[in-house]
């Protein structure tokens, strides 16, 4: 069905799944290419979806996050990060995202490396610079990432 007109309606389906539409991962790589800016963001979007299943689409997802359409680019830095601290080799391409003019695409980045994790320790400097964005989704997601790469002792 993904290469049928029906492909978008399947890629929810398969987003849905979970882990369990990992076979489909080679399939949704390839529909992140596109010429349909939906179809791109939901391949994106469902990769995420998978989960660490995933891993094999990190390479492409993080070559998506140049996408031309900010949908695009803010659903690729989601799916890594819903990949999670399998997606460490992207925190570089994600610190690079984080000036991205559009903020929910920030707000996505900076988030997914929340999700990474300790891994994205590299990170923290750009993310602390995001605790003063002009959208406070953007400053929020930081505050929150920041915990999650670094965590430290509970203040009381």
């Amino acid at each position: 069905m993904l290469t049928s007109p029906e492909k978008l309606a399947a890629i929810r389906t398969l987003a849905k799944s979970g882990a369990a539409a990992g076979p489909a991962v080679a399939d949704l790589i390839h529909l992140l290419v596109d010429d349909d800016p939906t179809i791109r963001w939901n391949a994106a979007w469902a990769l995420g979806k998978i989960g660490p299943t995933a891993k094999v689409a990190v390479p492409d997802l993080v070559r998506t996050l140049k996408d031309s359409d900010a949908l695009v680019r803010e659903h690729a830095a989601e799916a890594l990060g819903d990949i999670g601290p399998a997606a460490a080799d992207s925190v570089p391409d994600l610190i690079a995202v984080l000036g991205d003019p559009v903020a929910r695409v920030r707000r996505d980045a900076v988030r997914s490396l929340g999700q990474i994790g300790p891994a994205a320790k590299t990170a923290l400097p750009a993310v602390e610079k995001l605790l003063s964005d002009p959208e406070q989704i953007v400053r929020e997601a930081a505050e929150t990432a920041k915990r999650r790469i670094a965590p430290g002792p509970p203040t009381h």
